[in-house]
């Protein structure tokens, strides 16, 4: 079920960071299983990719939003109680709807209740 974009404002749930490399270093040294998102990223699919790599998708991903929406919701193949941040170089896609829908999409999977913890971490200047 795919978000409608909404805004090219990015949520506030999102935490912002001065430094994203330190931020990923701190999460490695929390054990946190951590996904860099580069800011070279500017096509959908290769952010798909990236994500899929880093967060061990399964082999049924669909390399879609709607797929990418539905695998955020469950990561039920990571252990439970694992932490994944997404540390965002630079939030891609300037703006437009890939942008809205992939935030949408983001802040939705910040809301688990499972047990399995999803951090977004972005640039301050983003």
């Amino acid at each position: 079920m795919m978000m409608e974009a909404s805004s090219t404002e990015l949520p506030a749930e999102f935490t912002r960071v001065a430094d994203p490399h330190a931020a990923a270093a701190a999460a490695r040294a929390a054990g946190q299983l951590v996904v860099w998102i580069p800011r070279s990223v500017r096509s959908k699919e290769k952010l798909l990719a990236i994500l899929a790599q880093g967060l061990h998708f399964p082999t049924y991903f669909g390399r879609n939003w709607d797929a990418l929406e539905e695998c955020l919701q469950d990561l039920s193949w990571l252990p439970e109680k694992a932490q994944a941040s997404l540390i965002h170089e630079q939030f891609p896609f300037g703006a437009g709807d890939n942008r809205c829908i992939y935030g949408d999409i983001l802040k939705s999977a910040l809301q688990r209740s499972d047990g399995r913890k999803l951090h977004v971490i972005l640039p301050e200047s983003n």
